[in-house]
This record gives structure tokens, sequence and C-alpha cells, in this order.
């Protein structure tokens, strides 16, 4: 009885030292085992073909559509002013005249020897009729007259140089001379601008020179604050500036308000080719690597890491041309905490 009574004590204390060494091993094995990674919340971007376009960015000048310096072409001095600065004028307006009258002066001396000489004609031939002249008679009296009526159209030439008009329509500058003033040809009476339509000319690299043809649309902003306007390619320049490795475009502008004025610049976009089925993805979601650029897209809930092939961008896409296919979901957000096989969940997707 005693030998099993101390059996039944030695037990008593050595259960719970095993039942305490058995809890503490299994709590020691708990806490060393790894826990698992959390997902990281992302938002998404299905990936499904759509139409692109290359859109080539350029700055440009506007220029009017015809502009001249207006200038006499004798050395004259100046008796009247009939261009309003600033006015629009008709095409053949007056808008100078010069001291002309020597001319006119001449021009009566020459009108009254003309006068004589078609009495001279005359009568010489009625005299050649009856054969009462000869004809060489007759013929210097012809090109008297003749001769005069030349020199007539001659001043009726210088005068017209005495009277500045308007070659085309459009709008007066700022006179540069008053009443009085003698005036060279090389003196700027004015200047005269046409702005019903405005020319856009801008340079694009050489790589893109096949890609230009005339016809093809533009877009452009000024600093005017006035709506995006679009324009019409017209012509390029048959060659490349050999300096600058570009080529010179020029593009036509409807400026019904005249609210484009010549000298401005222009912010110029437009679309050298579209493609109907491109992929595009936003440009958060490409991560700059010493090849170029990668992204991350999901793949059985997991970040799957690919290198890509980018192409055109605009200030919110870009173009993939390899290392993605239609259907992918790609990463935008929270790319910095990721990496190749990290567990992923979606918050929102597009």
């Amino acid at each position: 009885m005693l030998g099993a009574l101390l059996l039944v004590i030695l037990l008593g204390f050595g259960i719970p030292k095993v039942l305490s060494a058995n809890k503490t091993g299994a709590a020691s094995t708990e806490s060393a085992a790894p826990a698992a990674p959390s997902a990281v919340l992302v938002d998404s971007y299905v990936v499904r073909p759509t139409a692109s376009a290359d859109a080539l960015q350029a700055t440009g000048t506007i220029q009017a559509n015809q502009e001249v310096q207006l200038v006499s072409e004798v050395a004259r001095k100046v008796t009247g002013i009939y261009a309003h600065e600033g006015t629009t004028v008709a095409k053949g307006t007056l808008l100078f005249r010069l001291d002309d009258a020597d001319l006119q002066a001449r021009r009566r001396k020459l009108k009254l020897q003309e006068k004589l000489a078609l009495l001279d004609d005359g009568r010489m031939r009625g005299l050649l009729r009856t054969e009462s002249v000869t004809q060489q008679e007759y013929d210097q009296v012809s090109t008297n007259l003749q001769v005069l009526q030349a020199d007539i159209q001659a001043v009726d030439v210088d005068l017209a140089k005495t009277q500045i008009r308007a070659p085309f329509a459009g709008r007066i500058g700022l006179n540069k001379v008053d009443v009085g003033a003698y005036v060279t040809p090389s003196t700027v009476l004015t200047s005269l601008e046409d702005v019903s339509q405005v020319e856009v000319t801008f340079t694009v690299p050489e790589r893109y020179a096949a890609e230009v043809r005339p016809g093809q649309t533009i877009q452009f902003t000024t600093e005017n604050g006035t709506a995006p306007q679009s324009g019409r390619i017209i012509a390029t320049e048959p060659r490349t500036d050999v300096s600058t490795r570009s080529l010179l475009v020029k593009a036509i502008s409807p400026n019904p308000k005249q609210q484009l004025v010549p000298g401005m610049s222009a912010k110029i976009s437009f679309a050298l080719h579209v493609t109907s089925n491109a992929l595009v993805v936003p440009t958060q979601a490409l991560i700059p690597t010493a090849k170029g650029y990668a992204l991350y897209a999901i793949k059985d809930g997991k970040a799957n890491y690919r290198d890509v092939t980018t192409g055109p961008r605009s200030s919110r896409t870009v173009q993939v041309l390899s290392g993605l296919s239609a259907g992918d979901t790609v990463i935008t957000t929270n790319l910095l905490r990721l990496g190749p096989g990290a567990p992923v969940q979606v918050a929102s997707g597009k």
C-alpha cells in the first residue's frame, strides 16, 4: 500500500511538468513558423486594343497670310496720306499720294502735241489717198504721232507710281511718314497684313520628314487664351536644314475673328499615323530600368514582373509594343511596395 501511494504522488508531480513542457514546446514551434505575407492593395488597368495616334509635338510661329512693307518706287515728297492706322482696306485702295506736279505738266504738254499730230496724221492720210504725198512722208507723220502716244504712256506709268495703293486686302499698320516728308525707295511708309487666315510654320525632326504630307490636319494653341485651333498643312520645304536636321513645314488656319496675331508662338500637335489596335497603359504603370521600362501585371493573384518595349506616348498613356497582350491586367499603384511574386489585392480597377 505504501509503495502504491508513493507512485501516485510521484505521478502527480510529474504530469504537470510534462504537460507544461509540451505546451512550451508547442508555443515555441508556433512562434518559430514564419507568418504569411499580407497582400498589397493596388489599383489595376485591363489592357484592351484601342485606337492610338502617334502624335508629334512642335513649337511654331504664326505669320500673316500675306504681308508687305509699303515703299515708294520713286523719290518724291508725300502730299497726301489716306491710310488710317489699324484699319482694314480693300485691294486697290489709295493709301499715299506723292508730288506729281511736274509729271502732270509734262503730260498736258504731250497731250497738246498729240492733238496736233492727230490732225497732221488725218490730213496726210487724205493726201495719201489722192497720191498728193508719198508713203514715206505719211509714215514720218504717223511715226511722230506714235512716239508722242508712247511718251504719254510712259508719263502715265510714272504718275501711277506717285499713288501708293493696297496690293491686297488687309490691315494697315502704323504710318512711318507724315505729309511733306521726302521719301525714297528705301523709305518704309507703312505695313499691310492679310490676317483673314494665318500661316503656321514649324519644324519637325528629319526622321519624320517622310511622314509629313500636305493635307494633314494639325492642332495648336497659343498664349492668348483662345480655344485650340486647327489648321491644314499646305507645303513643306523640299529638303531638310543641314544645320538643324529638321524639315520646315507650313500650315494654314482660318482666322475669322482675327484673334491670331502674326508673330505669336504656337504649340502644335498632329498625328503622324493612327494604329487601330494599339495596346496602351497609363504612364504611371511604367518602371524605369537600365534597359528601358518594365511593369507589373497580375497573374494568379501575384505581381508578375515584365520588361516591355514602349512606343508613342501622350501626357497620360503610353503604347506598349511588346511584353503585353490584350486582356492582361496591369498594376498602376503601390509599385514601390511590390516585388516579383508578391501577393496583391485589387482595390479598384479600370
